[in-house]
């Protein structure tokens, strides 16, 4: 196994204990066995690596003994694309529900607003085949 890239100042993409969405860290101090702190918290993590066809790659998992313990990954060059399209997905989902609360808010819809919702759902369903 490579040594770990968890040192002071690498950047870490931190998953969020129960949704998708991911947040920018960067680890603030790695102890002699491994472990490591990330800057604002005391929280440990712990790190492990696994290998693929892609090489190593590596994660950490918030140390302690609770169930619902959060993962990270090491964001550099190897997973900067992956880790940039979950936070995308995520932003999406995010702008999509609050697109969902303002329309189910309007009470008294006119045919114009209906018209171009319907307009802009267009765009997302594939083309119909004129016969």
């Amino acid at each position: 196994m490579t040594e770990s890239p968890f040192i002071p100042g690498a950047r870490v993409a931190v998953g969020d204990k129960f949704a998708d969405s991911v947040t920018e860290g960067f680890v603030d101090k790695a102890y002699k066995g491994g472990n490591f702190t990330l800057r604002g918290s005391k929280q440990q993590w712990r790190p492990w690596c696994t290998r693929g066809s892609a090489g190593p790659r590596w994660s950490a998992m918030e140390t302690g003994s609770g169930w619902a313990r959060r993962r990270l990954d090491i964001w550099d060059a190897t997973t900067d694309k992956e880790i940039s399209e979950k936070v995308e997905a995520h932003k999406a989902r995010l702008k999509w529900r609050d697109l969902r609360s303002k329309l189910e808010a309007v009470k008294e819809p006119t045919l114009e607003l209906c018209d171009a919702i319907e307009a802009a759902l267009a765009i997302t369903r594939p083309q119909e085949k004129t016969q």
